[in-house]
């Protein structure tokens, strides 16, 4: 059955509504009743969308991780300086939920091989050095040793281990600013 444009918007409203839901109680303990009552939908309109939790789960973690390489590539196209362009990007791939109630939730979804994601972060995580690195090559000649894919490396680990420790976003984006100044003078 072919989905037109407003099951396709309801089914967008329901991937944004459970990812807070999984981020707050854990795949495990999220239901399809607590997914529906959050996205304001009945619960055999919830599985008109999704055949079960684990697809639900799926869609909801691809419909955020393709939203964060779409700010990221966004972030990357700009005419800003090759500096703001990679804090951008950074922002937008690890920064997104720094400083809210579901931060640590969503890292441990995402991050940690959670039910039934397999390799799905692992290949955005690909993704999301891949154009890093191609940001530093682009940018022109390195000094040093150092390759464009290295940058990229050390900079996407100074951002995770930064955005459980900062406060708030702001600070995760100085910091990010911080670390990008250091690595691009390699």
């Amino acid at each position: 059955m072919a989905m037109n444009r407003g099951d396709a918007r309801r089914r967008e409203h329901v991937l944004a509504a459970a990812l807070p839901v999984f981020a707050t109680f854990g795949y495990r303990k999220t239901s399809m009743d607590a997914v529906a009552q959050a996205a304001d939908i009945s619960r055999p309109g919830l599985y008109f969308f999704f055949a079960g939790k684990e697809e639900l789960f799926r869609e909801t973690m691809r419909q955020a991780l393709d939203q964060a390489m779409g700010d990221v590539r966004a972030a990357l196209a700009t005419d800003d300086d090759i500096q703001a362009r990679l804090v951008s990007a950074l922002d937008a791939f690890l920064g997104r939920y720094v400083g809210t109630h579901i931060n640590e939730g969503v890292d441990t979804l995402v991050q940690h091989g959670t039910a039934g994601l397999n390799d799905m972060y692992d290949d955005y995580r690909a993704a999301f050095l891949s154009a890093l690195a191609q940001a530093v090559a682009a940018s022109g000649p390195l000094t040093g040793a150092v390759t464009p894919r290295e940058i990229a490396e050390v900079l996407h680990a100074a951002g995770t281990g930064w955005k459980h420790r900062v406060t708030d976003r702001a600070e995760f984006v100085d910091r990010l600013t911080t670390a990008v100044r250091v690595a691009m003078r390699s």
